[in-house]
C-alpha cells in the first residue's frame, strides 16, 4: 500500500514549481524504464533469432523474432512518447495559468489607457467641430459681395479662391 503523504496531488502540482519538479522527476522515471525495455527488446529479439525450428526457410528466425518482440518494441515506443507528454506538463501549465491572467492585465491596462486616449480624443474633436462649426456660420452671415459675385476677403483670413486669384 502506498503511503499518502509520498503521494503527488494536485495540490502539489499548482504550487510555484510543482508542475516543474514532477514533470522533470517522471521524465526521468519514463526514461529510466524505455531505456530497460530498450536493452530488454535487444535481449528478447537475439534470443528469439536464436532458435532454429526445422524447415526454417532462410530469414524467417528474424521475422519471426521481430513480429513476436514487437509488443516489447510498442511498449518502448510508447514510454518514449510519455516522456514526450510528460515534458509538456510544465510549458502548458506556465502558459495557460501563469503567463495568461499576466496578458490578459497588460491587455486590460492597454484597453483602459486607449479608452482614457479616445474620450480625450473625441472632447478635441467636438471641440474642433464646434469651432468649425461657428466658423462656417460667422463666414455665411459676413459676406458682402463684390462685383465678380465673390465674398471680399480684405481683412479677413485668406483663403484658397482668394490665393487662385491673387496669383492669376
Amino acid at each position: 500500500m502506498h503511503d499518502n503523504s509520498t503521494r503527488w496531488t494536485s495540490d502539489h502540482l499548482t504550487k510555484p514549481g510543482g508542475t516543474a519538479l514532477y514533470a522533470a522527476q517522471q521524465r526521468e522515471r519514463l526514461r529510466q524504464m524505455a531505456d530497460q525495455v530498450q536493452a530488454l527488446l535487444g535481449e528478447y529479439q537475439a534470443d528469439l533469432e536464436a532458435v532454429r525450428i526445422n524447415g526454417d526457410k532462410p530469414f524467417e528466425r528474424r521475422l519471426r523474432a521481430y513480429f513476436a518482440s514487437r509488443p516489447l518494441a510498442n511498449l518502448e515506443k510508447s514510454l518514449r512518447a510519455a516522456v514526450n507528454a510528460v515534458g509538456k506538463l510544465d510549458p502548458e501549465f506556465q502558459r495557460r495559468f501563469v503567463e495568461l491572467p499576466e496578458k490578459r492585465e497588460r491587455k486590460a491596462e492597454a484597453k483602459a489607457l486607449e479608452k482614457a486616449g479616445k474620450s480625450e480624443t473625441v472632447n478635441s474633436r467636438s471641440m474642433n467641430a464646434a469651432a468649425q462649426l461657428q466658423g462656417v456660420s460667422q463666414g455665411l452671415q459676413e459676406p458682402t459681395a463684390d462685383a465678380t459675385g465673390m465674398a471680399a476677403t480684405e481683412g479677413a483670413e485668406p483663403t484658397f479662391l482668394g490665393f487662385l486669384e491673387k496669383g492669376a
